[in-house]
């Protein structure tokens, strides 16, 4: 049954969610105002309404007013910050791939996304941010993309967003679908049965990371036939391997001798810095070479961790003030840039993944393993389940509960060079296994557009 002429418990679902959303507007409004005192380009305002006068082009960018019934496929892939750009990033590769003259639109919902988007997913043909979910912004960007498929990355449903794309004809995919404890908790009680059930109703495909998430999302309501595990595009993002010449480089900038030790917390949340600073200054005691490099997971809480360092009784740099002076022992770097953390966890002896010593579910604790570093992370993983269990499975990630257990395995993995060559080989091992999802996933989409079929593989074990 269509989602726009369903049955009348779907048009009541459609009201009550656009009363609530018009509810919220004053919300919408007030954080669009304060991005835009925040120096957020005042064009932003036409993405918010949907009316996308002048995309931000990719490199190479086909412009979609020039020969819009010839640009076939056209997608609209959605990730809503720096975590589901980097999902999306693996996926726009392989429909690239797939298909040679498919148009993409990406869009983000916040600023460091939209940086992020910018930096890693350069063969994008457009970017904008998302309109607010408020009709007729929706239907407004929906009539101007026109996509084939709108393709939302992980958690993102988006009602009027989907009800706009069911409307004109457009596919919807949910892709890296991943369903959290807390969203699943939600989904049990009455209303939120009623709203995911509806939400769920506008999927064409349900391509999820693993088997817990597939039950989850069928239990939700997602109909059976739609929802295929894939496995987790994460874990197709390219394996770099700095040069030496160009580590050596960064490590002179950052201003670390050869001899340093590199302890990078990266994704850091209120609650954390305290406890890597502490453990940082264990450590030194029997460590000297060792050095710290913090991350805060939002950059607007750069000054705040500064302050905390200066508490410590420790020196903080900016990461942007650094110009090859030497680190001493008692100063540490705070990561004030977007779009390097990735590139320093190559840097890293071990690494630390925020947002998992408080209950904020943790963040890619990938990104590290990806460079064949030591991966430490807390209790509060939820967001990266099967990551974890995989990464503690193959021995290659450890996961502590508190500060003790942070500094007693960091200094049993700082002070053993050959364990630490050993859990890197272990993680290209186990990576090299697990790719391809990407690739799975642009294969279903050309299925659902009825352009081939395709085989699942067997997805993550």
């Amino acid at each position: 049954m269509s989602v726009v002429s369903g049955c009348p418990c779907r048009k009541s679902m459609l009201f009550v969610y656009n009363e609530v959303m018009w509810l919220l507007s004053p919300a919408f409004f007030a954080y669009g105002a304060r991005r835009i005192m925040d120096g957020t380009r005042f064009s932003a305002i036409y993405d918010w309404t949907g009316r996308f006068p002048e995309w931000d082009k990719g490199q190479g960018a086909m412009d979609i007013k020039s020969g819009k019934e010839t640009m076939t496929p056209r997608f609209w892939v959605h990730a809503v910050s720096v975590g589901e750009v980097v999902a999306a990033s693996s996926v726009i590769a392989a429909l690239k791939r797939k298909f040679q003259d498919a148009w993409v639109l990406v869009t983000t919902v916040t600023e460091t996304g939209m940086k992020t988007a910018k930096q890693r997913i350069p063969n994008a043909d457009a970017f904008a941010f998302l309109p607010f979910d408020i009709m007729p912004f929706p239907h407004w960007a929906m009539q101007h993309v026109r996509p084939d498929v709108l393709i939302l990355t992980e958690t993102e449903l988006w009602g009027n967003l989907m009800h706009a794309a069911k409307k004109i004809g457009s596919k919807v995919a949910l892709v890296n679908g991943r369903i959290s404890d807390a969203t699943f908790a939600r989904a049990q009680t009455p209303l939120g049965k009623l709203a995911y059930h509806w939400l769920l109703s506008h999927l064409d495909l349900c391509l999820m990371r693993s088997e817990l998430d597939a039950q989850r999302i069928l239990r939700m309501g997602a109909p059976s036939q739609i929802v295929k595990v894939v496995g987790d595009v994460k874990l197709d993002q390219p394996q770099v391997r700095l040069s030496e010449s160009v580590k050596a480089s960064l490590r002179s900038e950052l201003g670390f001798f050869s001899d340093h030790l590199l302890f990078v917390a990266g994704s850091t949340h209120e609650g954390e810095e305290e406890t890597i600073l502490r453990v940082y200054q264990r450590l030194i005691t029997y460590l000297p070479n060792l050095r710290l490099l913090i991350a805060p997971r939002h950059l607007e809480r750069v000054e705040r961790v500064m302050m905390k360092v200066e508490s410590a009784g420790l020196k903080p740099v900016r990461r942007s003030f650094c110009t090859g002076k030497p680190i001493r022992q008692n100063e540490v770097i705070v990561l004030d840039t977007v779009g390097e953390l990735a590139k320093l966890y190559a840097l890293a002896a071990i690494a630390f993944v925020g947002g998992s010593l408080i209950q904020r579910g943790g963040h890619n604790i990938m990104e590290p393993a990806l460079h064949g570093v030591p991966v430490l992370f807390g209790p509060h993983i939820d967001n990266f389940r099967p990551h974890a269990e995989l990464l503690l499975r193959e021995g290659v990630g450890f996961q502590v509960r508190n500060e003790n257990e942070l500094a007693e395995v960091a200094f049993k993995l700082l002070n053993s060079e050959p364990l630490r060559r050993t859990l890197a080989w272990k993680a290209e091992q186990l990576l090299s296994r697990h790719r391809g999802a990407s690739d799975r996933v642009a294969n279903a989409i050309a299925e659902l557009m009825g352009q081939g079929t395709w085989d699942t593989g067997q997805g993550i074990k």
